[in-house]
This record gives C-alpha cells, sequence and structure tokens, in this order.
C-alpha cells in the first residue's frame, strides 16, 4: 500500500474534469485497500463549566490582577459584557466559559499565550 503526498492544485474551469476523475480514482483505490488514508481518533472535551458572577470576578481581580476594561481586552468582548456578569446580570458564552477555564488554569501561560499572537 502507497502513500503518495497529494500535491493541492487550484480547481478551475480548465482542470475541473481532470481534478474529478483524480479524486474519483484516488476513492476506488481506498475503497478497493491500494491506498490506506490517514485517520486519527480525537476526544472531544467536555463542554466549559458555568461561571459564577463571583468566579468571574476572582479570576479577574486575583489571578491576573486587572481592570474590568482589561479583562474585556483579553477576552475579546466589551467591558459592559464584564460588568453584566460580575453583577449577575448575563453569562459569558461557551467561547469565553472555554477561555476563562484556561485562564483559571494557567494565568501566566495564558497571558503569555495570547501576547505573542
Amino acid at each position: 500500500m502507497s502513500m503518495k503526498k497529494r500535491k493541492k492544485n487550484e480547481v478551475t474551469s480548465d482542470n475541473f474534469s481532470e481534478l474529478l476523475l483524480a479524486s474519483a480514482e484516488e476513492a476506488l483505490d481506498h475503497a478497493s485497500g491500494k491506498v490506506t488514508l490517514k485517520s486519527e481518533s480525537l476526544e472531544l472535551p467536555d463542554g466549559p463549566p458555568k461561571y459564577s458572577k463571583t468566579k468571574i470576578k476572582k479570576i479577574r481581580e486575583s489571578l491576573l490582577e486587572v481592570s474590568q476594561p482589561v479583562f474585556a481586552s483579553i477576552l475579546a468582548c466589551s467591558p459592559s459584557a464584564v460588568k453584566a456578569w460580575e453583577r449577575g446580570e448575563n453569562s459569558p458564552n461557551g467561547a469565553t466559559r472555554r477561555l476563562l477555564q484556561l485562564i483559571e488554569r494557567d494565568p501566566k501561560y495564558f497571558l503569555k499565550s495570547i501576547s505573542t499572537m
């Protein structure tokens, strides 16, 4: 069973038929066992935890030691969103909760990782 690296081609109206035929041939090679495709399994993580207004404020003040506007900038949200979370008027979405989880796990590493972007 051979593993040859396939070059990516830009699809144009001139080469569409040729690329379609080549793809069909690759699919047949796989189906007949001539080629084995690389595959990996990935275990998906649980959803991020919910955060109370007290927990959010503790992360901001104790772990990061930043103001609400700076915290908002770190999380790529508005300062009014942070205020609403800390008052218990609203809750962060899933992506923001995942960021809070990462901050909680290792605040220094988190800040270092986003400062090099």
